[in-house]
């Protein structure tokens, strides 16, 4: 468990706040019905779809769900994946005749069909995680969250906004950032004026670990999500202790303990009001 946060509380998306992993595996299926014929239902199976979520923490990019819910559908489990998973991903987009980027457009393009055909079936397929609604909405008011995430922003604030979570446009910094996790923290820390009483609460233990080595981020609390998309190995490596702790969902409110009032010269706004950047198209 780690105390609370009194500056900057800065939160992955995916993984710590939301479960999209149903969402990419009902992606993956609409996709993979366009590769194997067998496939011939609307939706995966129950038990296909279950076993396609418990290999979730497998995953390192969207594409590779495609064939990772083929191996589902073949009933191979985590223990058959243990060390090999890239090499059987690969070996199945070969077996189907395809490429990595043939994969990559497909799976993109299958998505992009469904929010374009579905946008509220598509948000519904995303649930929050327990608790974490209300911890977020203890934090309105504030402009101590930050979201950083890989999703697109838009997306971000259609999920938020669908739970009633106030949080300003200017403190979720998604796809549309165009840097890395460990920029955008590095960014947030100083416009906020220092690490002290900040935390970055991440599920991928492979995004904590080179935070854990840069100086500029020495002060802030690295924490790995246990509820999150990471294995037993990693949130044991965690738990065993060192400059990562690991969190449990029980202990999440916690952190949110030390939030005082809005800062001051922002009303709120968060740090980056005022600043003109791009915005996704809609």
């Amino acid at each position: 468990m780690t105390g609370p946060c009194s500056q900057v509380v800065a939160l992955d998306f995916d993984g710590v706040l939301c479960d999209s992993a149903p969402e990419t595996g009902l992606t993956a299926w609409r996709a993979g019905r366009q590769v194997w014929p067998d496939w011939r239902t609307p939706r995966p199976p129950a038990p296909v779809l279950e076993r396609f979520i418990a290999l979730r923490p497998l995953l390192e990019t969207g594409y590779q769900s495609v064939p990772l819910m083929r191996l589902a559908w073949e009933g191979v489990g985590a223990a058959d994946l243990a060390g090999g998973f890239e090499g059987r991903v690969d070996a199945v987009i070969a077996a189907a005749g395809m490429t990595r980027g043939a994969m990559v457009e497909l799976f993109g393009a299958t998505r992009d069909a469904w929010i374009a055909e579905d946008l509220p079936g598509w948000l519904a397929a995303h649930r929050f995680y327990p608790g974490v609604v209300e911890a977020l909405r203890r934090a309105e008011g504030t402009s101590a969250v930050r979201i950083l995430s890989t999703k697109q922003e838009r997306f971000i604030r259609q999920l938020l906004a669908g739970a009633e979570v106030r949080i300003p446009q200017a403190c979720i910094y998604g796809l549309e950032a165009g840097k890395s996790k460990r920029a955008i923290l590095r960014d947030v820390l100083r416009e906020a004026g220092g690490g002290g009483g900040a935390c970055f609460v991440e599920d991928r233990l492979d995004t904590l670990l080179p935070l854990a080595d840069d100086p500029a981020l020495a002060d802030v609390r690295l924490c790995l999500a246990a509820w999150g998309y990471n294995t037993a190995a990693e949130r044991q490596r965690a738990r065993d202790g060192g400059r990562i702790a690991l969190l449990e969902l029980a202990d999440f409110a916690g952190i949110f303990d030390g939030i005082g009032g809005p800062q001051a010269g922002t009303g709120g706004a968060g740090p980056r009001a005022g600043r003109q950047r791009p915005r996704p198209q809609t």
